[in-house]
């Protein structure tokens, strides 16, 4: 008899929800499933069902932000895998995540099979990070270790975007710009302001400008 394997999905779109279970059942055809729409819920349920793994979501919109929540989780289930599962590479948050005992971190515009083979390896103890987060972990650690500025590495979508911040543009502007969803469009701009280690538009395009990026 195959002992299945449990997982936990913390996110707190319900849609969001379905797709990564889908992903799953096709990644573990033995799969015990739970859910969770908020941290408080995804800590408290981790606690008492000891999954396997869990897949975190990396903007959760309530307390105790990503990092804390992955500590919380690792605190209450020792034995299981935590992994990132984000559609913004958002390095400061992702590295607390990592810091705090998270094991992988998958981007979701990865290929369908790729992120089935990735979190089978995950289930399996294997840790796995998206090559391009991995590469700007990498180039960081360079960096630090060289004494100098950390480098800006942006995905094609996020120059587009940046490019439209420049031009003065809207969200909604750029939604329509770009043809994705204004909730989209958000998400890149916190990336880029991330990234770039700002705090408002206007200080991204000035950043970026001083680094030649546009």
């Amino acid at each position: 008899m195959t002992v299945p394997v449990k997982v936990l999905v913390v996110d707190d779109h319900p849609l969001a929800r379905r797709g990564v279970a889908s992903l799953l059942a096709e990644a573990f055809p033995s799969l015990e499933l739970r859910e969770a729409g908020t941290t408080s819920e995804a800590i408290t349920t981790a606690a008492g069902f000891q999954p396997n793994l869990v897949v975190l979501d990396l903007r959760m919109p309530d307390p105790p932000g990503p990092g804390a929540t992955c500590a919380a989780l690792k605190q209450r289930n020792r034995h299981g895998y935590i992994v990132i599962l984000t559609a913004f590479a958002e390095m400061s948050l992702i590295r607390q995540c990592l810091s705090a005992g998270a094991d992988g971190v998958l981007l979701k515009d990865a290929e369908p099979d790729d992120l089935v083979r990735r979190l089978r390896h995950l289930a399996a103890g294997t840790r796995e990070i998206d090559p391009r987060v991995a590469q700007s972990l990498a180039v960081d650690m360079m960096s630090a270790l060289r004494g100098e500025k950390q480098q800006v590495i942006l995905s094609p979508r996020e120059r587009e975007v940046l490019d439209l911040l420049a031009e003065g543009c809207s969200n909604k502007q750029i939604a329509g710009r770009l043809f994705v969803a204004e909730t989209t469009v958000k998400g890149y701009v916190a990336s880029l302001l991330d990234k770039l280690g700002v705090d408002s538009r206007l200080q991204a395009v000035v950043r970026a400008a001083q680094r030649g990026l546009i």
